[in-house]
């Protein structure tokens, strides 16, 4: 049986993550009080926790796919255009430094806090199944 898909506002969204944030109701109590499914909200919080990385992850996306159309058309750029271009890729390399650091940093935390190795080591044995 084929469920229909249901779209929800941004406010709707907004007003659903802040009972579960204001409250003490777990989110199956919230998802049930708005009639929404469990792991829609659950993802709704995880979002909204991680915002950089997810808007980081969709601007990527639609970045690599936009960006090779763009390159395939301006094959005889001026020499202004190439300078901008080149200007413009230098901010997108800093700025993608700059997340894989933040991401280094994340992983060396929760390794210090919860106390396990997270980062494979190299010459680690893979486990057999």
């Amino acid at each position: 049986m084929l469920r229909e898909r249901r779209y929800y506002t941004e406010e709707f969204k907004e007003k659903v993550l802040a009972v579960y944030n204001n409250s003490n109701e777990t989110a199956a109590e919230v998802a049930n009080r708005f009639h929404v499914n469990l792991d829609t909200v659950k993802s709704w919080v995880y979002r909204k926790r991680t915002p950089l990385l997810s808007s980081v992850c969709v601007k990527n996306a639609k970045f690599a796919t936009s960006e090779t159309k763009q390159m395939e058309k301006k094959e005889n750029l001026p020499p202004e255009a190439m300078e901008a271009r080149i200007k413009e890729l230098e901010q997108q390399l800093a700025l993608e430094k700059m997340r894989a650091e933040s991401l280094d940093k994340m992983i060396d935390i929760a390794e210090r806090e919860l106390q396990i190795d997270i980062r494979k080591k190299s010459g680690a044995k893979q486990s057999s199944r």
